[in-house]
């Protein structure tokens, strides 16, 4: 039945609510012992809160087995145990990735390793393309003919690519080239940090966005909670011995 004016959680739980029965009231068997208590006393009482009513009427298996329980020929002690017997027969769905990993930290300490190890691994493959692709260019400022001490080095560097004047300038070179050369020589030399972003050097290398990065990431992440959950599966199978 439609009801109007209500978003879909709220006519959901109208409608949950409507499968409930009305509240009823039972009363206990009295035991032997209870039986020698002062004549005239009641024996207890039970009532099922709207919260437990609402369980049973997702639970029909549940529900329909309490119907069948006589409470007047039943003691509060017979009572529970036909309780957590019938509760015993339900098969429960355990949530098994919240049982490996509770607090999400073994989740999150994977994705983030994946990342880094992504991240380290390109910078590698690029540092590795950027010397291979300047080699001859680093040996020849080693043997720089202006001095080979550092000074010397830079000296000629800066003369050959950027220098148009000078007798060691290479006009064969696109100014864009000559310009990432004398970055990636000139750091080379000093030992500072390689431009991991060079069109050149690393032309015939994969460069990964952030996006591919992180979705590789996040299936190492899940995988690794799969596989913790399938260990876990395995442990608690009543076939293991």
């Amino acid at each position: 039945m439609a009801i109007n004016g209500l978003s879909d959680p709220y006519r959901d739980a109208v409608s949950r609510a409507g499968q409930i029965r009305p509240i009823q009231t039972g009363r206990f068997a009295v035991s032997e012992e209870e039986g020698k208590q002062v004549s005239g006393q009641t024996g207890d009482k039970v009532e099922f809160s709207i919260e437990g009513q609402q369980a049973a009427a997702e639970m029909p298996d549940f529900d329909q087995g309490l119907e069948k329980l006589d409470l007047s020929h039943m003691t509060k002690d017979e009572f529970m145990s036909k309780i957590q017997t019938q509760l015993g027969e339900q098969n429960l769905e355990v949530n098994w990735n919240a049982t490996v990993d509770p607090d999400g930290q073994i989740w999150c300490k994977s994705y983030f390793d994946s990342y880094a190890s992504q991240v380290t691994e390109f910078r590698a493959s690029a540092e590795s393309a950027i010397k291979d692709y300047y080699a001859d260019a680093y040996q020849e400022a080693l043997d720089s003919p202006l001095g080979k001490d550092l000074s010397g080095q830079l000296n000629f560097i800066a003369a050959k690519y950027n220098c148009s004047w000078s007798e060691y300038f290479d006009a064969s070179m696109p100014a864009g080239e000559r310009q990432w050369a004398y970055t990636q020589v000139r750091a080379m030399l000093t030992g500072t940090g390689l431009r991991l972003n060079d069109p050149y050097a690393l032309k015939g290398l994969h460069i990964p966005d952030n996006e591919e990065i992180a979705k590789i990431a996040k299936q190492s992440a899940d995988d690794t909670i799969s596989e913790l959950v399938r260990q876990a599966k395995e442990a608690n199978s009543p076939h293991q011995g």
